[in-house]
């Protein structure tokens, strides 16, 4: 028998393909080519930033200080306010009852007025101030809620007065005469006083009313 050979087949060597090797010129001439772009392209782009950004800012007003917006406040001296020149007006007599003056020993009255009372804290504080005239036969009675010491003047008292203190008695123990008009002096009684009467300057004397008579009213 004869012997025969085979050949064993081999597998097919397979090559690595190999890197292609970096070509550093071509590399070096792309990236400052790319540089150069950029250099021409960044100054408008950087400008259209800015423009965008100022253009944003100015669509708002910008914050006001509240101080400076306030006024100084003035140093000058203000004004002093204008005073009143024209006169006030008179006060007009208003009948509240009728007052006798009587004598000490009793009788028949010695004369009698129309009064006008002054009752309250205001009243008594106004009196008859400025009241250019009074009628003879009018006066006004001062009604106290006691007896006690009593002190009157003439302030802003344009007629003449006779002003008389009377005790809770009704008995009058003093009398200013013809009193001195615009005067701020005190015009005390003589001792503790309840009324107060005060007539015309001069009625007293002309009616004869002396200090002990006394008085009444209705």
């Amino acid at each position: 028998m004869s012997n025969s050979s085979q050949a064993t087949p081999t597998a097919p060597i397979k090559k690595k393909k190999k890197k292609p090797a970096t070509n550093w010129k071509q590399v070096l001439i792309i990236g400052t080519m790319a540089i150069a772009g950029i250099s021409m392209v960044a100054p408008g782009i950087f400008g259209w930033i800015g423009n965008l950004m100022s253009s944003s800012s100015n669509s708002y007003p910008a914050p006001t200080s509240e101080v400076a917006t306030t006024p100084a406040p003035a140093t000058e001296t203000p004004a002093a306010p204008a005073t009143n020149t024209e006169a006030m007006p008179a006060p007009v007599f208003k009948k509240e009852g009728e007052l006798f003056f009587q004598p000490a020993k009793g009788g028949k009255a010695i004369a009698k007025i129309d009064i006008e009372k002054a009752e309250t804290d205001v009243e008594r504080a106004q009196g008859l101030m400025f009241r250019k005239s009074m009628d003879e036969d009018k006066g006004m009675l001062f009604l106290f809620e006691r007896s006690e010491q009593q002190g009157f003047w003439m302030r802003n008292t344009y007629i003449p007065l006779d002003i008389m203190f009377v005790d809770e008695n009704n008995v009058i123990t003093t009398i200013h005469e013809n009193t001195k008009t615009l005067n701020d002096n005190s015009l005390p009684s003589n001792g503790p006083a309840k009324y107060v009467v005060e007539v015309n300057g001069g009625y007293a004397k002309k009616h004869g009313i002396k200090v002990g008579d006394k008085i009444s009213w209705q």
